[in-house]
């Protein structure tokens, strides 16, 4: 192996956790050569058995590639598994909201969204890839080196859809809204009407969404458990939804028209209206309406503005313009309303008065247990044994409905702090502006101006910030 003096030995050095293998040769005694399985026999003293590279030993001897290192033994990286996973054939509605488009002036194109995705009977919905299974490596000592364990995901529960499993396939085995959770797959139904509606066809009440491709005529009633979406516009009687709405075509109110919803409504604009909704309230222009929003009411695009009636956004109400030049009515409120407190302390009353009686109910119950183990309760004390295990029932879900309504409404007190009302562009004198109990009237036209409460909690109108611009 040549010469091995302290100036000028032979090594073997291993790097990147002995994935590497380097071998320094020094130049070698004249007369002396190296040999290739010699050399790998000098590997092997240093524990290198795996991905040794001959041909590259041979060629340093070859070319005298002499006291420089040079990777002669490589190991072999592990490939870490791939996780198994579905790929749909549709937008997931579970993933998130939908946003509308922003036109070229600003202004918000509520015709671009659609709130559910329908399919058809037999359309492929998901596919599901399986995991890739991991494939050890091994370091140039010899040592397995594990891979990253891959993960199958269990097959998605089903309703209004079969899964095949010779194709790892789901497809609709109905017409209808489909949706997906982390582990539900379902297809529910979905009432259609091609039309315009008016009060000749009559009023709509379905027990899912609703898709009208046309506008809605005066004195028609809509009601649907889940969304309505309207290609037109409304300008009927009622809507009444458990989710989203949205008016492509914009609302036009007739002052007692009425519009609830439990999710968000968006609409083109929204006219004369009374507005219900527990979640966003956006229209490109809000005109004489009464709005109540659980979240946010918007006047979305650069001309948004909202003009005369009555608004409230539980967390913050946000236009280009407020009011007008002629000084139609408007007020805008945000923040916790006296009627929510109210509502608050009533809510911890109920709960108390059902919690003593649960309590009363089960002292008298757990006396009744004892005198039945005792074998001293007559029929009439069975009888309200009997009873009481029913109402105890019937009192311990009402407990449980009126907690959860508690936890709520806490959750909305709490995500409400700090709300805002923001006029982008102007706000115009007379418009009057409430956050939570305090009032301010604006007796100037303003610029970019917010209203908020400061450190001292006092309604203050302020320059709108920076960072609050969109």
């Amino acid at each position: 192996m040549g010469s091995r003096d302290d100036r000028n030995i032979n090594r073997v050095t291993l790097r990147n956790n002995d994935m590497e293998a380097y071998l320094y040769l020094a130049t070698p005694v004249p007369g002396q050569e190296y040999e290739v399985e010699k050399i790998i026999d000098f590997l092997r003293t240093y524990g290198v058995v795996n991905g040794i590279n001959k041909s590259r030993i041979a060629a340093m001897i070859k070319k005298q590639i002499y006291n420089h290192e040079q990777m002669v033994a490589e190991g072999v990286a592990p490939e870490n598994g791939v996780d198994g996973y579905f790929e749909y054939f549709f937008e997931a509605t579970g993933a998130g909201k939908k946003h509308p488009k922003i036109r070229e002036d600003g202004s918000v194109d509520y015709t671009s969204v659609n709130v559910i995705e329908c399919v058809n009977a037999g359309d492929k919905l998901a596919t599901y890839h399986p995991a890739i299974k991991e494939k050890p490596g091994m370091s140039v000592k010899g040592k397995p080196i594990p891979g990253k364990r891959a993960k199958e995901l269990q097959p998605l529960h089903t309703t209004g859809c079969t899964y095949h499993p010779d194709e790892l396939t789901y497809y609709a085995d109905i017409e209808g809204r489909v949706e997906v959770t982390k582990a539900k797959l379902m297809v529910t139904g979905v009432q259609e009407f091609k039309k315009d509606i008016d009060n000749v066809f009559g009023n709509i009440n379905f027990k899912g969404d609703v898709i009208i491709y046309g506008s809605v005529s005066e004195g028609v009633d809509i009601k649907a458990t889940r969304s309505v979406t309207i290609e037109g516009t409304f300008h009927g009687n009622s809507i009444v939804a458990g989710e989203d709405i949205v008016v492509k075509g914009g609302v036009l109110g007739l002052n007692e028209t009425k519009v609830i919803c439990g999710g968000d409504l968006m609409a083109d604009f929204i006219e004369y209206a009374n507005v219900e909704a527990g979640g966003d309230v956006s229209a490109n222009y809000i005109l004489d309406s009464n709005i109540s929003s659980k979240s946010v009411v918007r006047a979305t695009g650069e001309k948004g503005s909202i003009v005369g009636g009555d608004i409230y956004g539980m967390l913050g109400v946000e236009a280009r313009i407020l009011g007008n030049d002629v000084f139609l009515k408007t007020m805008v409120a945000a923040g916790i309303k006296d009627d929510v407190v109210q509502l608050k302390k009533k809510l911890a009353k109920q709960e108390k008065i059902l919690s003593d009686r649960f309590q009363e109910m089960k002292l008298r119950s757990d006396e009744l247990e004892r005198r039945v183990r005792l074998g001293t309760a007559d029929d009439s004390m069975l009888e309200e044994r009997q009873n009481l295990m029913r109402e105890k029932i019937e009192k311990k879900a009402e407990l449980q409905e009126m907690e959860q309504k508690t936890r709520e409404l806490d959750e909305l007190i709490r995500i409400s702090e700090g709300a805002v009302v923001r006029a982008y562009d102007t706000v115009y004198e007379g418009v009057i502006v409430q956050v939570d109990s305090q009032q301010y009237t604006v007796d100037q036209s303003k610029r970019g101006a917010e209203f908020l409460k400061n450190e001292m909690g006092v309604l203050i109108l302020a320059p709108i910030s920076p960072s609050s611009r969109r």
